[in-house]
């Protein structure tokens, strides 16, 4: 008897260490004394020589061979912008980005003196809806805003997605002063960002060698989840320390134009990640980027009222159009955006 409670202890306790991925806590290496995710290079120097036009002392290690379906024009007859909106979108979500472009995405009603533009960026699945299909090639001919990537479309791909989109903002549309990559389901303020960039960049310039960079968002510290029913789980193989970097949320965050260029040109020399907020995140530590954290950005779905949203950027949660819609014009009715 006591041998069978011992054997069931037994089980128990194995069962709770692998479960919990207590091993994986336990055998973490220490972010603050060990962190070294490849490549180990002084990334802002390899990163200043491409941007410099001369050859780097190190050979690439990351591309994503995917190629674009549809492209836009919207950037090329412009000297300069002031902001592009990105916009990462589903096939299937075209009521969400109908929804947009009669919201914050309306180009012709930016504050005065202000060229915005919006753009969509959009995978493939396998096995798509018909009249899905149908609907996302009368949005290209009647928007010219769809850009559409020959990935696979799916929760763990959100890094090659990310990427894409930097990699045609940085190819397409280089000239703009700042880049809104965002989500189809988070309520934007154009007004609110815009007036945050104006003093943010010169709050962040502490140091010259980042001179004009800008990096902001929701700012998060937190340490990987190793239990094995984890969405978000993460083994020592894949990650062996035991924190983050600093990471901004990838529902909405903004970058000038030099950290946009200097985040693409970086991504080609650091191992991929499939958690693309993560591998951002790993991308600034690097290249010793300072995330600058504004509580404006909502990762949550902030309650709404006229009041609470006088200073909102963005705010998540806003996957049903009919809400964005209503929350957005009745907030405009007595507020220009």
């Amino acid at each position: 008897m006591r041998r069978k409670r011992f054997l069931v202890y037994s089980c128990a306790v194995v069962f709770v260490y692998y479960f919990f991925g207590i091993g994986d806590y336990v055998f973490s290496k220490s972010y603050e004394n060990d962190f070294s995710y490849p490549l180990n290079v002084n990334l802002k120097s390899v990163v200043d020589d491409v941007l410099s036009g001369d050859r780097p002392n190190v050979a690439p290690i990351n591309y994503y061979p995917y190629k674009y379906l549809s492209n836009s024009q919207k950037c090329s007859t412009y000297e300069r912008i002031d902001l592009v909106i990105l916009v990462k979108s589903a096939l299937e979500h075209v009521a969400q980005r109908r929804t947009i472009r009669l919201t914050y995405g309306r180009e012709n009603d930016a504050p005065a003196n202000r060229i915005v533009k919006i753009l969509f960026f959009l995978g493939v699945h396998k096995n798509p809806d018909p009249s899905v299909v149908s609907a996302v090639e009368m949005e290209k001919k009647q928007y010219s805003d769809i850009i559409q990537m020959d990935f696979q479309d799916n929760y763990y791909n959100m890094t090659i997605k990310t990427m894409m989109t930097f990699r045609w903002a940085y190819e397409h549309c280089s000239r703009a002063d700042y880049y809104l990559f965002t989500d189809d389901d988070m309520y934007i303020s154009v007004k609110n960002l815009l007036n945050y960039v104006e003093t943010a960049i010169a709050d962040v310039a502490h140091d010259k060698a980042y001179e004009n960079h800008l990096f902001a968002g929701y700012v998060f510290k937190s340490s990987p989840q190793r239990f094995w029913t984890s969405k978000w789980r993460v083994s020592l193989e894949e990650y062996p320390w035991d924190r983050w970097p600093p990471y901004v949320t990838a529902g909405a965050y903004v970058l000038s134009n030099k950290s946009m260029k200097t985040i693409h040109v970086a991504s080609a020399f650091v191992k991929h990640f499939r958690f693309d907020d993560i591998y951002l995140g790993i991308i600034a530590k690097k290249l010793g980027l300072e995330l600058t954290h504004c509580e404006n950005f909502h990762f949550y779905k902030k309650m709404y009222t006229r009041e609470g949203y006088k200073d909102v950027i963005a705010s998540h949660g806003y996957g049903n159009p009919s809400e964005m819609f209503a929350v957005w014009h009745d907030y405009n009715k007595f507020n220009k955006t």
